[in-house]
């Protein structure tokens, strides 16, 4: 009986999180855009409005809501899952707001809420420290951008059939991307516009692939747990900190990676402390970012906030502070890089898991041989070595 209660409530979960990943298609001042960055047109053309509404019937969602925790209260899950679906519950919520508060202050203050800020970590010299030494484990880009966007699309696919069934998953192109790649529940997404090196491909195949649509096809894989399947912004802060430390453990990291993974955090920062886009996007061009790669990366600092300058869409810190933390959690409490793989889950969420995996069960259905080496297991050794200067500073 609890677990036909388990996967029901699961289901309503899943059918509330639906139409909330609105972050990932935000709306913007196009006209403003277009007076800043009349270069951009053509790119901005794609982009929508902030006067055009969100497909979400706020308070219908926010009754579902509701009355989910109303039904939670009375039923007889433990009280474990109960903590897991209320926290995701009021992640929505959040959510709710920034969508009834879209190009506003209020928003930002709401991303801060979910995302945290950079203004801690900016002062923080075992921060900084852990970033001049991360270099050490990048390597070179040697290759030429020889694979057209075609080619990479059959390289990735074959690739993900060595890891994933091929009826789980799907490659295909998208225009309107804010970055290279993306992935979604079973789709992993590529900018048809460019050309790739092999390397880079490695980086969309580790990161897009294997940990963001590997997490994903597990989750939905669960036979009881099904709310491992379903993203809550609380689950960003892994994801991302794992998609990165995944690039750096499979040799896949290169230096200009590197360099535009610190640039998102210090553009983010720059934005937060009061930078207006144009002078963010000058910052982005002045380290040598190509013109429109620069452009996306502003955009995706300012969605949803003011282009001013004041505020910042902060998740684009969680790649840096994701990573840290992720090194922490996986230092302190003796976790494998196996179990996160279980689906989409908050570090908290990932505690549970360890602590009750007699009672929960998670199944792992896919998870890449490629993290099973003795080169991986080298390179987080000594990623975790690098990291405990950031322990002892009291950085967490």
């Amino acid at each position: 009986m609890e677990q036909n209660e388990l996967r029901n409530f699961s289901l309503r979960l899943k059918d509330i999180a639906k139409d909330l990943s609105f972050l990932g298609h935000p709306r913007f001042p196009l006209k403003t855009l277009n007076q800043i960055f009349p270069q951009h047109k053509s790119f901005i053309s794609q982009l929508e409005d902030v006067s055009l509404p969100f497909p979400v019937d706020v308070p219908t969602k926010r009754g579902a809501m509701d009355a989910f925790m109303e039904d939670l209260a009375r039923s007889d899950l433990s009280l474990l899952i109960k903590r897991i679906f209320t926290q995701r519950i009021q992640d929505y919520h959040t959510l709710l707001t920034m969508m009834e508060n879209f190009d506003t202050p209020m928003f930002y203050d709401c991303s801060v809420k979910l995302y945290g800020s950079s203004h801690k970590m900016a002062k923080n010299n075992a921060f900084l420290y852990f970033l001049e030494q991360m270099p050490s484990f990048t390597r070179p880009d040697l290759g030429v951008k020889g694979f057209e966007a075609s080619a990479g699309m059959d390289f990735l696919r074959g690739k993900l059939c060595d890891v994933f069934h091929p009826d789980d998953f799907e490659v295909k192109a998208s225009t309107s991307l804010l970055s290279d790649s993306s992935s979604g529940r079973r789709t992993l997404k590529l900018n048809p516009n460019k050309n790739y090196s092999h390397k880079q491909l490695e980086v969309f195949l580790v990161h897009e692939g294997w940990v963001h649509l590997g997490t994903s096809l597990n989750g939905a894989a669960q036979p009881d747990h099904l709310w491992l399947g379903t993203w809550a912004p609380r689950t960003t802060f892994l994801q991302e900190g794992l998609a990165l430390l995944t690039e750096i453990i499979t040799g896949c990291l290169t230096p200009e990676r590197w360099n535009r993974v610190v640039l998102r955090h210090l553009a983010t920062s720059m934005a937060e402390k009061g930078s207006p886009i144009n002078d963010v996007y000058a910052y982005l061009r002045h380290h040598e970012m190509e013109d429109l790669d620069a452009f996306k990366l502003a955009l995706r600092v300012f969605r949803g906030v003011p282009l001013e300058g004041g505020f910042a869409f902060t998740k684009e810190l969680l790649y840096l502070h994701g990573m840290i933390e992720l090194l922490y959690h996986l230092h302190f409490f003796k976790a494998d890089l196996r179990s996160l793989w279980a689906g989409k889950m908050s570090f908290e969420e990932h505690l549970v898991l360890l602590d009750h995996k007699n009672e929960i069960k998670p199944q792992i259905k896919y998870f890449p041989a490629g993290l099973q080496t003795k080169d991986v297991e080298e390179r987080l050794k000594k990623l975790k070595e690098l990291s405990f200067s950031l322990f002892h500073q009291g950085f967490l």
